[in-house]
């Protein structure tokens, strides 16, 4: 998990956050561990979903949620040399209109709901800490992880709007300033963006979300016009 929260621990945000709701958690279910963390230097709550039979061979999928409205996925592919044997896939989801990550268990169906802060739930089976479905979009999960699919979760019919920050092997796609992250609203329709018109670099190596929920409505509606806003 050390790879896993160093991508996210460099990730700031300008969401409303407070750490009097978010508690140092960890937690475990069936073959499902949950963490909570604040991290003062970024202002954000960082919450994680992993499968706990993951140390046998290092081929896991994991599932991480911010304040700032992240969605990563994380693989592992096994032991080595990690800027070759991890990835990850980036979504950030709006409208935000929560502050708090929440999550409860639900015991009789083995499975563990996560509400984000855009108020969708996330909706896990805790035999696998896999992910089962999210309540405002599609989804589909990859059987196998694997660099071939991308991070193995595809997410589609999102009712708000989806920004995909895209796949890369041994650290996070959003990192760089020069790459493209594709917003796509309700009805499919996109817009793409360099990354540094979303994001601040610093030269500790923090990548800084730069618009609050105040400020990201105007920013869009004028950068991209043809999406239709929530």
């Amino acid at each position: 998990m050390s790879f896993l929260f160093g991508l996210l621990m460099m990730m700031s945000s300008a969401q409303a956050a407070d750490p009097a709701t978010c508690p140092d958690i960890v937690e475990r279910q069936d073959n499902t561990q949950v963490q909570m963390i604040w991290s003062d230097a970024t202002n954000s709550c960082f919450f994680s979903v992993h499968p706990m039979d993951g140390y046998v061979d290092l081929i896991y999928r994991d599932f991480l949620f911010s304040t700032e409205g992240l969605f990563m996925v994380f693989n592992s592919y096994g032991p080595g040399d990690e800027s070759q044997t991890t990835a990850a896939r980036e979504y950030f989801m709006f409208p935000r209109p929560l502050n708090d990550i929440t999550f409860k268990w639900n015991f009789d169906a083995q499975e563990l709901e996560v509400t984000h802060v855009t108020g969708d739930k996330f909706i896990f089976d805790t035999r696998k800490a896999r992910l089962k479905s999210i309540s405002g979009a599609d989804v589909k999960v990859a059987d196998y992880v694997e660099p071939g699919n991308r991070g193995g979760v595809e997410i589609s019919n999102y009712h708000g709007l989806l920004l995909d920050g895209g796949f890369k092997i041994g650290s996070a796609p959003t990192g760089n300033a020069s790459n493209s992250s594709m917003m796509k609203d309700s009805l499919g329709k996109t817009c793409s963006m360099k990354n540094s018109e979303l994001f601040k670099y610093t030269s500790d190596g923090d990548v800084i979300f730069k618009y609050s929920e105040n400020t990201f409505p105007a920013f869009i509606k004028k950068r991209c016009p043809q999406l239709k806003t929530p």
